[in-house]
């Protein structure tokens, strides 16, 4: 397997940082600090998402990748000392109860770690073992007795938290059967475990086209924005005040993608490890079927691994991107991944070096004339 030109350092830090959404001024530092080398100018917009600029003519080109992580905000301080949540993105109620959660308080640095309790099965009615726990119902325990003590803390009602969980490499060796000639081969893989890879990957993605597209010095006929939103999570708000800003001539939104290759996911086509996933639509969105065909040939033509992908429900920044001014035409650009929406997911890196690279494919090809093609009548 080829030596990865990933930088796994920043990967890590951005998936360890806080951030859920409406909060996420942490973790755009790092992403500020990154990108600015390779940038030729920074743009903001009022809402607390930064596009890192790369040449100054031709078509432009937004990159978006959602820096917002799913998370929870304190909704209520009982007189107990417990605390009641409620949830900023979507969760499962059932990935939830006894996970740890970290909290920032509204006064003071320090970060206090909580747990989301659950009674033991020991005094459970029977009815209530096949019960499913709301979140409504549940709390965060963080070891104090009264609401007196909570509030020495400097934990209020509005407070944000996030999971607790820390990114981790695995390697493994997956064989897998040739689906033309039934013949197996060995391939090694290098998977990643995070808490934020939706969408901390997709911001990833975004500053390493942008790193590479300096430091390689490649040439390009257009300007390219590498962009980290905000509270996608809640809305695809901060796609919709970036995609304003810049006005661009073609989106894409980098993201995870849900993997169909583990029990319950049955049923979708794309799968972690066989590729960047090149979607074909989803709630939010229906991608421009020339733009859409354009990037399949150009993943055909450089023999990048990729694969087809659709989703029903659900959307990404391009739902909101697509429908800036008169219409951009835009595509979104997905990292299978097993068990979003929760602490951990995993993804393959491989899946993230295909996207890089068919990103930087594009890119060297998308001029004036080949963008205009894709809405010419």
């Amino acid at each position: 397997m080829p030596k990865s030109k990933l930088d796994i350092e920043l990967l890590e830090k951005l998936c360890n940082e806080f951030g859920p959404s409406g909060h996420e001024e942490e973790v755009q530092r790092i992403v500020r600090k990154y990108g600015e080398k390779y940038a030729d100018d920074i743009v903001f917009d009022r809402l607390g998402s930064l596009a890192f600029k790369k040449g100054t003519t031709g078509p432009k080109i937004m990159l978006a990748g959602h820096v917002d992580e799913i998370g929870f905000v304190i909704s209520e301080v009982t007189k107990e000392g417990y605390l009641k949540f409620h949830q900023l993105g979507g969760w499962w109620d059932q990935t939830l109860l006894t996970q740890q959660v970290l909290l920032r308080p509204f006064k003071g640095a320090e970060k206090i770690i909580g747990v989301i309790g659950a009674p033991p099965p020991h005094v459970l009615k029977e009815e209530q073992r096949n019960k499913v726990v709301k979140k409504e119902d549940m709390w965060i325990d963080i070891g104090c007795s009264s609401k007196e003590e909570v509030e020495k803390l400097g934990i209020r009602v509005g407070d944000p938290a996030v999971p607790v969980s820390k990114f981790r490499i695995m390697k493994r060796k997956w064989i897998e059967k040739d689906e033309d000639n039934g013949s197996k081969k060995t391939r090694e893989v290098t998977l990643g475990m995070a808490k934020a890879f939706d969408d901390r990957i997709g911001v990833f993605i975004a500053l390493e086209v942008l790193r590479r597209l300096s430091e390689e010095g490649i040439d390009h006929p257009n300007t390219v924005y590498a962009c980290s939103t905000v509270q996608e999570e809640v809305g695809l708000r901060g796609a919709q005040t970036a995609a304003k800003m810049i006005e661009p001539d073609l989106g894409f939104a980098l993201d995870v993608d849900i993997s169909g290759d583990s029990p319950g996911s049955e049923g979708l086509v794309q799968k972690m490890g066989k590729g960047v996933a090149i979607s074909a639509g989803d709630s939010s969105m229906i991608p421009n079927p020339r733009l859409r065909r354009f990037v399949l040939n150009v993943a055909e033509e450089t023999g990048i691994r990729h694969q087809a992908a659709f989703l029903k429900s659900g959307g990404t920044d391009a739902g909101a991107i697509h429908l800036t001014g008169m219409g951009v035409p835009s595509l979104f650009l997905g990292i299978p991944t097993r068990y979003i929406h929760s602490h951990n997911g995993i993804l393959d890196l491989g899946d993230v070096e295909n996207a890089i690279n068919l990103l930087i494919e594009i890119i060297k090809r998308m001029d004036e004339k080949t963008t205009k093609s894709f809405t010419e009548i």
